[in-house]
C-alpha cells in the first residue's frame, strides 16, 4: 500500500501542436513514486500524445519527442527507482479541435521508508524496473486488461544505458 495518493487532471488545449507541445507542471514534495496510473477517456482517436517529463527529460516513455496516444484506456506502471525529487510534468500535444484530458494518479512513499508492498497490477503493459533496465513485455492479449503500446525501442540495454545516463545526469546536476 502507498503512504499517499496524489492525482492530477491535465487538459490539453485543441490545437496544442506536436512540434510545441504543452508542459504542464505536476510537481509534488520529494516522494518515492511506486507507481503511477492513467486514465484517457473516449475522444482523443490518436490526435492527443502525452509523457510524463522531468526538467524537460522524458521519463515514460523514455524515448525523446515519443508520447504515449491512447483513446479509452487506462493502466498502471508499477514502478521503481525513479526520480524522488517529484519534479514531474506533463508534456502533451493535441491536434484535435477538441480539449482532451489525462488523468494520473501518482502512489508514493515518503522519502527514508522502506519502500511499500505493491498489489499485483491490474492494467496490462510494459513496466519498466529500477536502474538495472529490466522490462517486462505485456501478457498475451485477451488478458481481460486494457493493454497501452509499448516503447519502440525497449530492449534491456538500450533501457539500461538511458536510465544510466539520467541518474548520472540528475547527480552531477544536485552535487553542483
Amino acid at each position: 500500500m502507498a503512504q499517499e495518493i496524489r492525482e492530477f487532471a491535465v487538459t490539453i488545449p485543441a490545437g496544442t501542436a506536436k512540434a510545441t507541445p504543452l508542459v504542464t507542471n505536476i510537481s509534488f514534495p520529494e516522494r518515492l513514486v511506486t507507481a503511477v496510473s492513467y486514465r484517457v477517456p473516449p475522444g482523443p482517436s490518436g490526435l492527443m500524445g502525452w509523457a510524463l517529463t522531468s526538467a524537460g527529460t522524458p521519463v515514460i516513455p523514455i524515448q525523446q519527442k515519443t508520447y504515449i496516444v491512447t483513446d479509452n484506456q487506462s493502466d498502471t506502471w508499477d514502478l521503481e527507482g525513479y526520480l524522488d525529487s517529484g519534479n514531474w510534468q506533463v508534456t502533451g500535444y493535441n491536434t484535435g479541435i477538441y480539449p482532451h484530458t489525462v488523468y494520473l494518479t501518482f502512489q508514493l512513499d515518503l522519502p527514508g521508508t522502506v519502500p511499500s508492498q505493491q498489489a499485483p497490477p491490474t492494467g496490462i503493459g510494459v513496466g519498466v524496473i529500477g536502474s538495472t533496465g529490466t522490462v517486462s513485455t505485456p501478457p498475451p492479449a485477451g488478458g481481460g486488461g486494457v493493454s497501452s503500446s509499448p516503447p519502440t525501442d525497449d530492449t534491456p540495454s538500450v533501457v539500461t544505458a538511458v536510465i544510466t545516463a539520467m541518474i548520472k545526469q540528475m547527480q552531477a546536476a544536485s552535487a553542483s
